[in-house]
């Protein structure tokens, strides 16, 4: 009789935790609805009211708070290693998008406080002004500042949306003060691109999104200090499990000659980037490549990066640079830098 009764007990106990869970993942549900941009389905609201339920759940057997999981709560939501972090971040910059104001991360925002160059390049400078006395210090600031905005969500029967960016890069001779430490180059990137969600897999990695857009950069410049190209590009990103990778081929919208500050820029810059990121609890690793595909006269650019945790908002960050166009005016000579600084937004 005590078996039949304990029997019951934990099948009623089972059933009123159950019933405990979905009435909490039905407020999460109501709670989001109110707040979530309308083109957040109900299934990804779902999604994600489940996936803080089952943190709750985790956090609640764990039988002391000093357990090592590889589950975290932030404030944007939930972290697991088995979510994708394409998946995640599509979802949050959706669920942010709500506020017509939002300017989200685009590409990573980072400040390199020294980035030191093996020798800087001086010759464009000195053919722009001869008379001037060019003394370029071989360490230097770099930083990145890359944001987004949605234009439109939901396009092409709800399978595309529409963003526009803007990214600056900028190398600063902070250090240089006999130079009154210059900007040694600010290259200006703005873009507009159609992101398609895709869901098509392929022994297990799975192509989640083709972006295809228009990128134009420059350096603001002008006379012999000028540099700038327009390009048509398609970016494939792929994932499997903590491995992202993209592949993005372009083509250069071709200029006047009489106009063209550059144009050989297509032969250093190469005709493609590919790039990888993989995370490692909350470590990332980054490569990037470039190339022209062209053996007899090759060129192109290899960048290794590392970032960590030094905050909840904050991380560490190393970056290796060396080949071609590391910056524009820098497009047709070759440099090799390190850099350490801090980072703001990852890629992921």
């Amino acid at each position: 009789m005590k078996s039949v009764t304990s029997a019951l007990l934990v099948a009623v106990l089972s059933w009123t935790s159950v019933l405990q869970a979905d009435e909490q993942i039905n407020q999460c549900l109501m709670t989001q609805m109110s707040t979530a941009d309308d083109t957040v389905t109900v299934g990804e609201l779902r999604q994600f009211c489940e996936g803080e339920q089952t943190q709750a759940d985790i956090k609640a057997a764990s039988p002391a708070p000093t357990e090592a999981v590889d589950i975290e709560v932030t404030e944007n939501g939930l972290e697991t290693e088995d979510d994708s972090a394409i998946t995640r971040r599509l979802f949050l910059e959706k669920k942010e998008a709500r506020n017509p104001f939002v300017l989200l991360p685009h590409k990573p925002n980072y400040i390199m406080l020294s980035n030191n160059m093996s020798s800087p390049n001086e010759a464009p400078f000195r053919a722009a002004d001869p008379d001037d006395d060019i003394n370029f210090q071989p360490w230097e600031t770099k930083f990145q500042i890359s944001l987004k905005a949605p234009v439109a969500y939901g396009l092409f029967n709800n399978r595309a949306d529409l963003y526009v960016a803007y990214t600056n890069r900028s190398f600063w001779q902070q250090f240089n003060k006999e130079g009154s430490a210059p900007f040694r180059d600010s290259n200006h990137e703005p873009e507009a691109w159609l992101s398609f969600r895709n869901d098509y897999e392929f022994f297990g990695v799975k192509n989640s999104v083709i972006r295809t857009g228009i990128s134009h950069q420059s350096n603001g410049q002008s006379g012999e200090l000028s540099r700038s190209w327009n390009r048509v590009y398609a970016d494939f990103i792929f994932e499997y499990d903590d491995l992202y990778l993209s592949f993005k081929p372009w083509l250069r919208i071709d200029e006047d000659s009489d106009d063209d500050d550059n144009p050989d820029i297509d032969d250093y810059m190469g005709n493609f980037e590919l790039g990888a990121l993989y995370k490692m609890d909350r470590h990332n690793f980054e490569i990037m490549l470039r190339n022209n595909l062209d053996f007899g006269e090759n060129y192109g650019a290899i960048q290794l990066g590392w970032s960590f945790p030094l905050s909840d908002r904050v991380r560490g960050y190393v970056q290796w640079f060396n080949g071609y166009g590391e910056s524009l005016i820098d497009y047709d000579a070759h440099s090799n830098s390190i850099g350490f600084g801090i980072q703001l937004s990852d890629w992921l």
